[in-house]
């Protein structure tokens, strides 16, 4: 286990010997960052040395990054914030303007009754303006969310993604990795504790790659975070493609998302899709099920 707090960190220059003095910061880098005094004999970083800072500096710099990654988050949930109460604002006012039962009506003056009764005249073609430029906003919003997420290249990252080379690891630690499956299933099916059990599940993923997978999507379903749920699904879904809990899982996150979208019939069927695939691999499945039949009776009414 590195020693960060003894700053003590090992070449990733695997043919050296020596732990990491030096840090490069220069963006346009394409070597190891972090290196040795056997790097600086071997000419490395020399064409911008100065980019090149003591070891302590890393973690200074990782400190700040990860403030700034915070008040980035948090500035985007504002934002975020902002927007929803600017839709409810729009909501409200549209039931103001459109909405009103026939004892209500019937409680208007002759004048307000026909200034109501030309606005409901003109329903229809407010319905078509607002549903169409609300729809392509939304599809541009989630397209340019789409394409940052796919910036990130999170598959890529070597500290994000899961390495097969842990499936080697001894007996010990394998009997370790079932210790923390069978501690973080029993909070997450039993206790509902859903943020310890994702830590307990990620330890284990090495393990059983796809139903920790699965457990894992699900706890982050469970704390409402639908998209990291959507991806954690289809990475365990990408190991077995017939996995039934992950292909529910994906379901059921689509029709929550369904409740928060404008664009609510194709969330639906996407989300019943999802729901009959888990059922071609298991009939029987009862979540899955159980999902479709109080859809569908949604949906009738």
């Amino acid at each position: 286990m590195q020693q960060i707090d003894a700053y003590t960190i090992k070449c990733p220059n695997s043919e050296h010997a020596y732990d990491v003095k030096l840090i490069c910061f220069n963006e346009s880098c394409r070597v190891n960052r972090l290196y040795c005094i056997q790097c600086v004999r071997d000419g490395c970083h020399v064409s911008h040395h100065q980019n090149q800072q003591e070891l302590p500096k890393l973690f200074e710099f990782i400190q700040k990054i990860q403030k700034e990654c915070n008040d980035l988050i948090t500035s985007l949930c504002k934002q975020m914030d902002l927007a929803y109460q600017q839709f409810h604002l729009l909501i409200d006012g549209i039931r103001s303007k459109y909405q009103k039962s026939k004892q209500q009506f019937l409680n208007l003056n002759s004048k307000q009754m026909n200034s109501f009764f030309a606005e409901t005249i003109q329903f229809k073609s407010f319905q078509q303006a607002i549903d169409n430029q609300i729809q392509q906003s939304i599809k541009q919003f989630q397209n340019q969310m789409q394409e940052f997420t796919s910036n990130l290249k999170l598959a890529e990252l070597n500290y994000y993604s899961i390495s097969n080379t842990y499936i080697l690891m001894s007996e010990e630690l394998y009997e370790k990795g079932n210790q923390s499956i069978k501690l973080g299933y029993q909070l997450y099916q039993n206790d509902k504790r859903f943020e310890e059990a994702i830590k307990l599940f990620d330890q284990a993923l090495i393990f059983n790659s796809t139903h920790q997978l699965s457990l894992f999507s699900e706890s982050l379903w469970m704390l409402s975070k639908y998209n990291e749920a959507i991806i954690w699904a289809d990475k365990a879904l990408e190991v077995d493609p017939k996995h039934c809990n992950s292909l529910f899982c994906k379901g059921q996150i689509l029709l929550k998302l369904l409740a928060q979208s404008l664009r609510r019939l194709s969330k639906y069927n996407e989300a019943i899709i999802w729901a009959d695939k888990a059922l071609e691999v298991d009939p029987k499945h009862c979540n899955s099920l159980c999902c479709k039949e109080s859809k569908d009776a949604q949906h009738i009414q």
